[in-house]
């Protein structure tokens, strides 16, 4: 091994080591709450589903507004069920001043420089143990990333996903997660007059409709079929 990649590698497992640090410092002596199902109170969602499967890999496939409205959700379900989540962000574009004190509380947000990194540390928070959720958004991400990710990585994810108890939840504004066994969609037909509205009244206004993996290896286009007839 080179000089060079030798000092690459060390100052990655430095960096991993300091997130390994940060999480244990963060969320001490974690309660893993059994079953296989995290509420969320979002009717539609809860009604088909339960809420989001632990242990499982969830694609939330939609827009960037319709993913914001998901991801403030979800915050809201950390707090009432008093568990922890991390939030992966590929494209630094959460803004904490739009949430509640008492759910950034309970959140860990790793801010990551491209698509690549964001997977390596979705990797490592899966394999920490520690959370009931952890939620990697794509949704900024250009194109040209989001296709350099090898298609193994989700099944991968998926994988690791079951040896756990967290919900893992992939957000991405077109069909991308092959290994997926639910994917969400939201929609609303908002209108300038939602500007004026409390967000908890948009999210409870959305449409969110639910598409449960019915084959082992469906592609995403297979995904796309169902969701013209379901």
């Amino acid at each position: 091994m080179s000089a060079g990649a030798n000092d690459a590698h060390t100052a990655t497992a430095s960096r991993l080591a300091e997130m390994r640090r940060m999480l244990a410092e963060k969320f001490p002596a974690v309660e893993h709450k059994p079953g296989g199902i995290l509420r969320t109170g979002l009717d539609g969602l809860d009604a088909a589903e339960g809420g989001v499967r632990r242990a499982a890999l969830t694609e939330f496939s939609g827009t960037s507004g319709a993913g914001a409205l998901f991801l403030q959700a979800m915050l809201r379900a950390v707090c009432r069920e008093r568990c922890f989540a991390a939030l992966v962000d590929a494209a630094r574009t959460f803004e904490p001043d739009a949430c509640p004190r008492s759910s950034l509380a309970r959140l860990l947000v790793v801010l990551c420089a491209d698509a690549a990194q964001a997977v390596k540390a979705a990797d490592l928070l899966l394999r920490d143990g520690n959370l009931a959720l952890v939620m990697l958004d794509l949704q900024s991400v250009p194109p040209a990333q989001l296709r350099r990710i090898p298609a193994n990585t989700w099944h991968r994810f998926q994988r690791l996903a079951e040896q756990t108890t967290a919900a893992f939840v992939v957000l991405t504004t077109a069909p991308i997660v092959e290994a997926a066994q639910v994917r969400i969609t939201g929609a609303g037909g908002w209108t300038l007059a939602a500007q004026r509205r409390w967000r908890h009244e948009v999210i409870s206004g959305t449409d969110w409709r639910i598409f449960p993996r019915r084959t082992a290896h469906a592609h995403p286009r297979a995904w796309e079929s169902e969701h013209a007839t379901a």
